[in-house]
């Protein structure tokens, strides 16, 4: 299908939920599934339909781009699944969990089934699709596991006798592995699908990982900033206390005895610099590989220069950032 009028990166995204849903329509007929896939900002199947356009993907092969950006969001989706289980949030998208609606057996299930009708799609557009997936599946769940208790990961750090320099290499694992990987392969897939060069889909994965990186700042500052303690404590964490964190410290976070956002002002910055200066870095360098000679110019290039900012800032912006 053709957007050629199409001028703004906010189009786009637009242009392409509704294709994602009419996708979701016609090929999703479980009704708990369907439950799981509602209100979702369809992010990763956004940047993988934009890297098929970037990357000249033509409207012959626009339908199984398509079905990959299904599969992509099926699998995301799937993961918040099992992620509400296993952190006890009870809303998602603006409505009750799918196991508080269900309960936890049954929704347990369908993020299974919903990760294998992800792996079916992968599997019928070739084996690289399919170890792309399995890899990427692969690297999502080592995130979320290093994510599950975020005391536990810090006292095993801090026990360690381990520099701040390495907490901060475990935090960007982290986001590295839960994030960035799923934003990497649906921009890479997208690339693979318009059968663009080697180079190129290396390119367009590295750029989506980028992407991936400032949109999980952005959304670990939100998290911070409404008063939930999630592995992103780390960065003003040590901006605050260098060296001397210790698990007094972060019990006493836990109870509310102390406020990070306080001990930030009593040093002269806050919450929001910390992290921004992290943002501004992976955007910019999103947008230096948007400008690369490798892609082709067309009506897309300039959305792959937009879309990093426009990304972060839609989360960013509820706590007043904006790149």
């Amino acid at each position: 299908m053709s957007i050629e009028k199409l001028l703004t990166f906010q189009e786009f995204v637009a242009h392409v939920q509704d294709e994602v849903q009419r996708e979701i329509n016609e090929k999703i007929k479980d009704k708990d599934i369907r439950y799981a896939l509602e209100g979702g900002k369809m992010l990763r199947p956004v940047m993988l339909i934009l890297s098929f356009r970037a990357c000249n993907g033509g409207d012959d092969r626009y339908e199984k781009a398509l079905e990959s950006a299904l599969g992509i969001e099926l699998a995301h989706s799937a993961s918040l699944v099992h992620d509400d289980i296993m952190d006890g949030d009870t809303t998602r998208r603006g409505k009750p969990s799918l196991y508080v609606k269900n309960g936890i057996g049954s929704a347990i299930l369908t993020g299974h089934r919903m990760i294998s009708k992800a792996f079916r799609i992968s599997v019928e557009h070739g084996l690289e699709n399919a170890m792309i997936f399995l890899d990427t599946w692969d690297k999502t769940l080592i995130g979320q596991t290093e994510d599950i208790d975020l005391n536990a990961h810090l006292e095993n750090i801090l026990n360690g006798g381990n520099s701040s320099e390495l907490l901060i290499k475990e935090y960007f694992n982290v986001i590295e592995m839960k994030t960035a990987s799923l934003f990497a392969t649906a921009c890479r897939a997208g690339a693979i699908e318009a059968k663009a060069p080697p180079e190129i889909i290396s390119l367009m994965a590295e750029y989506g990982r980028n992407v991936g990186l400032a949109y999980q700042l952005a959304d670990d500052l939100v998290d911070i900033a409404e008063g939930r303690l999630e592995e992103g404590i780390i960065m003003p964490l040590l901006n605050v206390y260098g060296k001397n964190i210790n698990k007094e410290i972060i019990e006493m976070l836990k109870d509310g005895r102390i406020s990070i956002e306080d001990e930030l002002r009593k040093r002269g910055t806050n919450l929001q610099d910390v992290y921004k200066n992290g943002i501004v870095k992976y955007v910019r360098k999103a947008q230096e590989m948007a400008n690369s000679p490798l892609i082709p110019d067309s009506i897309y290039k300039p959305l792959l220069h937009e879309a990093p900012a426009y990304i972060t800032n839609k989360m960013a912006e509820k706590v007043g950032v904006t790149i």
